[in-house]
């Protein structure tokens, strides 16, 4: 008989799935079109081929790239015969291939469920580099797969069944499924939008209320904010940090859009608020950093004395993450701060080319501060009048060939959703003026 669950199968998933039936443009699920960072692929092929020790190193040497594409030259031209020349690089490649591999501990297999030291150590260089801290590697941070995994992790280890968890929607939709999992009982507040000033505010009071609550043990912080872009700032964070320090509470911080902020907002960490150090456990991946959401490679970083149990529970659930990948990661953390510098920049012309062409087709979209999404506003849009959330994007999937995802799945209580579709503009230029030209020829 099928058992009756409230957790079901996220509607940002089955949006994508949904625009590949109807070949519409995606910009529902947040994961673009475009390649990773070289350094942290070719890092994560050369430990796939040479494991994660000093074959590695070998592999990753420009000279052995070099020498496999003369050798392919070489084979093609003397015999005549490009497919005799393919033969003989994958013979070669099989030969080179027994000579780099490492030792066999090292070659594709298991690693420490916390993660590679030298994958921790590099997180902990990466956050003094880019915000002013270091963690300690062997006493803090734990390598887990992926952000949501970490989320998944953080929730099991610091929480118990029936304590309360305060979210602030919109939300992720991850954030309110995982608390049910955990038998967790989330407390909302609400972010609203205000264009007069062009921002989405934080209703103090609500939050004030909602951690005084003797039953609530932890608040959730996403900042850059999926799904409406906003940035808390300073006042907003202090806020936060002082309801924590007087109520006792933890705070556990989702940061991966860390590098994508625009128009002067930057990013700032809760943890170096006063007294939140001991208090927050701060989540984060290199999904959006490193253009690479499907490598499934985070970190958690923790007060000391809550990481034992957030490592047991990483480790019961699903070991480690892929040993071969978290080499790739160093890469990407080991690049220069100018390379992180430069990720917002992209964004911001994607942002801009995206909220100017769904305002020209009638939306009201506040421009983001940071991630790469947009919350727009769907009412004035003559084609969607009068529509649900869910009703209008299956319109514009099937009618307007474009995918995005019905606002109210970011909300629990009240009504705000209702008016909201959100589109994800983290994909190709090209891509996203294919989808604005969609627009504007078939809502007409």
């Amino acid at each position: 008989m099928e058992r009756e669950t409230q957790i079901k199968e996220t509607v940002i998933r089955r949006m994508t799935r949904l625009a590949a039936a109807h070949g519409a443009v995606n910009l529902a699920q947040g994961f673009t079109d475009e390649t990773p960072a070289w350094d942290m692929v070719w890092s994560g092929v050369a430990a796939l081929l040479g494991g994660t020790g000093e074959g590695a190193r070998r592999v990753e040497s420009l000279t052995v790239r070099e020498l496999l594409a003369a050798n392919a030259t070489a084979n093609a031209t003397a015999t005549g015969d490009a497919d005799a020349g393919a033969d003989a690089l994958d013979r070669s490649v099989k030969e080179l291939f027994e000579q780099w591999r490492g030792s066999r501990d090292e070659f594709n297999q298991y690693s420490y469920p916390f993660g590679l030291p030298e994958l921790r150590h590099a997180i902990a260089d990466y956050t003094q580099t880019c915000h002013g801290y270091r963690p300690d590697p062997e006493e803090q941070i734990t390598v887990v797969l992926g952000a949501s995994e970490g989320m998944a992790a953080a929730f099991r280890s610091l929480l118990a069944p029936g304590d309360g968890v305060v979210v602030m929607q919109p939300y992720h939709e991850l954030y309110p499924s995982q608390a049910a999992i955990f038998g967790l009982v989330p407390r909302f507040v609400t972010l609203r939008e205000d264009r007069r000033v062009g921002t989405w505010r934080l209703d103090r009071d609500e939050l004030r209320t909602a951690l005084s609550d003797p039953a609530v043990k932890a608040v959730v912080v996403n900042t850059p904010q999926n799904p409406t872009g906003k940035v808390l700032d300073a006042a907003d964070l202090e806020f936060i940090a002082e309801l924590c320090r007087t109520h006792d509470r933890f705070a556990i911080t989702d940061e991966i859009y860390e590098h994508i902020t625009f128009d002067g907002h930057r990013h700032r960490c809760l943890a170096l608020c006063e007294g939140m150090a001991e208090r927050t456990l701060v989540v984060n991946s290199i999904s959006k950093t490193g253009r690479a959401t499907g490598w499934r490679i985070g970190w958690v970083i923790t007060p000391p004395d809550c990481t034992p149990a957030l490592r047991a529970v990483h480790d019961n659930l699903v070991v480690q993450a892929p040993t071969p990948l978290q080499k790739g990661a160093v890469s990407l953390l080991r690049q220069p701060r100018s390379f992180f510098a430069g990720i917002a920049e992209g964004y911001r012309e994607k942002r801009d080319l995206l909220v100017g062409g769904l305002r020209e087709a009638g939306f009201a979209v506040t421009p983001p501060e940071g991630a790469y999404y947009l919350f727009a506003d769907y009412r004035a849009v003559p084609a969607l009048t009068g529509m649900s959330p869910t009703q209008a994007a299956m319109f514009l999937i099937e009618q307007a060939g474009v995918a995005t995802v019905p606002g109210d799945n970011f909300y629990t209580t009240g009504r705000e959703g209702d008016r909201y579709l959100r589109f994800a503009f983290c994909r190709s230029l090209d891509t996203l003026q294919e989808a604005v030209a969609r627009l504007h020829t078939r809502l007409r």
